[in-house]
């Protein structure tokens, strides 16, 4: 019996070209800042790091998703996709994903 629940991805087990869902802690927020898009015009875009117990990858926020997340906060990327920027993977919301709120992560 199938609930609708991804099962659960762990950071350590996260490849560049997949979409996961992991839940993990908010370690690290930049600050918000602007970047000039190929199209012309701004974006707003924010990168921090995410932290569950095996490990911690980059990720990546951008125009209206730049305030979905606090510093400190436990959340569920839901549908999250995993690319590799300049070397290292990083984690977006893609087109489809989403941030959830919750619960604090197992130890």
């Amino acid at each position: 019996m199938t609930t609708g629940v991804p099962p659960k991805t762990f950071i350590s087990d996260l490849r560049p070209g997949r979409v996961a869902t992991i839940e993990v802690t908010v370690a690290k927020l930049d600050p918000v800042r602007e970047v000039e898009q190929r199209a012309g015009g701004k974006q707003k875009v924010r990168n921090g790091v995410l932290r569950d117990r095996t490990g911690e990858i980059a990720f990546v926020l951008w125009g209206d998703q730049v305030d979905l997340v606090s510093e400190g906060e436990n959340v569920r990327i839901v549908e999250g996709w995993v690319k590799d920027y300049k070397g290292r993977p990083e984690v977006s919301l893609g087109r489809t994903g989403r941030v959830e709120k919750a619960p604090p992560p197992e130890r």
